[in-house]
């Protein structure tokens, strides 16, 4: 009897999980910019610095790091938490800002400083 409840108290917190891997297994991964407002990469921004590509990584522990790379040889490294609730993502800048996001499937969409960023996971 009482290894039939262990069995069942088991089963019943396996159905909690939000997946096998933990609450941020779903999302987390290797993403590569695709577009900015629609437009494919390299984005040309109205001062003329153009983006050349951008790699965002969800780790499993929450934590992620965003590294842009630009014409003019710089980079810019983004760092900091991120919350996953069924697909929908806010991020938390180390920086002090915080911005939203939604991925289904293989596609996160993030909305940050009016621009609309579309990354596809490797």
């Amino acid at each position: 009897m009482r290894r039939l409840v262990m069995l069942a108290l088991a089963s019943t917190l396996a159905g909690c999980s939000i997946d096998s891997t933990g609450p941020y297994g779903s999302v987390a991964g290797d993403y590569s910019l695709r577009t900015i407002n629609g437009q494919t990469l390299p984005y040309t921004f109205s001062g003329g610095l153009q983006l050349l590509s951008e790699d965002l990584t969800l780790y499993r522990d929450g934590s992620y790091e965003d590294i842009s790379y630009y014409s003019d040889g710089s980079t810019f490294v983004d760092d900091g938490d991120y919350d996953n609730y069924n697909g929908s993502i806010t991020f938390y800048s180390s920086r002090g800002s915080t911005y939203q996001g939604s991925v289904s499937g293989n596609t996160l969409t993030q909305l940050l400083n009016g621009y609309t960023q579309v990354f596809r996971r490797e």
